[in-house]
């Protein structure tokens, strides 16, 4: 029996039961694919159970026009994970009505692999054909225009709308005619010489009502 006691650790230590400790549970992929815990039927109680209270916040955010709202926050004060869900039921915060992703290093991605920091030919390519953008040097500057796109209409019923801007923020003199009120094709090529980059993306869900 004594030449056995040796042995005891060493099985311990080889047993499954032993050998494998509950670690800390994953957290969540930084990924919005309109469903889950982003889905249209989603709550700030339910995001709250994903992320963790101390990562999810209630707050007023800014937003193009010098408007505000109320939204929901995840990771407020990481510009890298920062995201804002608004909702249809703001009393109850539920009922997803828009999701806000902004800032070209924010590392949330969203349907179809979309994100912030992507070329106007990435985005075309998931839209399945050219789509049209706002001029540069207003309230809704580089807005693109995605309706009759294949981003219109994503799975889990979300739509798509993005941002995009260029270094500097106004284009050269040589093409001024992309500044203020008009819609520029995105195929144009003087825009391409300029390489705007998606800097902000939404998803947003049409209203209960309305279904």
């Amino acid at each position: 029996m004594r030449c056995l006691l040796p042995l005891v650790p060493l099985l311990l230590l080889a047993s499954p039961a032993v050998a494998k400790a509950p670690g800390r549970p994953q957290p969540p992929p930084l990924v919005i694919a309109c469903k889950d815990a982003f889905a249209k039927t989603a709550s700030h109680r339910g995001l709250v159970r994903a992320y963790g209270a101390g990562n999810v916040t209630f707050e007023t955010v800014n937003r193009p026009g010098g408007e505000v709202a109320k939204a929901t926050v995840l990771f407020a004060k990481e510009p890298q994970r920062r995201v804002e869900i608004e909702w249809y039921d703001l009393k109850r915060r539920r009922l997803a009505s828009t999701i806000t992703v902004f800032g070209e290093d924010n590392q949330w991605s969203g349907p179809l692999g979309l994100r912030n920091g992507m070329t106007i030919a990435e985005l075309e390519q998931r839209a399945g054909k050219p789509f049209r953008i706002n001029g540069f040097g207003f309230d809704v500057a580089g807005a693109g225009h995605f309706e009759d796109t294949a981003l219109a209409d994503l799975p889990g019923g979300c739509g798509f709308d993005g941002y995009f801007e260029i270094e500097g923020g106004l284009p050269p003199d040589h093409l001024s005619r992309f500044i203020g009120e008009v819609e520029i094709p995105s195929n144009d090529p003087d825009l391409m010489t300029l390489k705007p980059r998606l800097w902000m993306y939404t998803l947003t869900y049409p209203s209960p009502n309305a279904e």
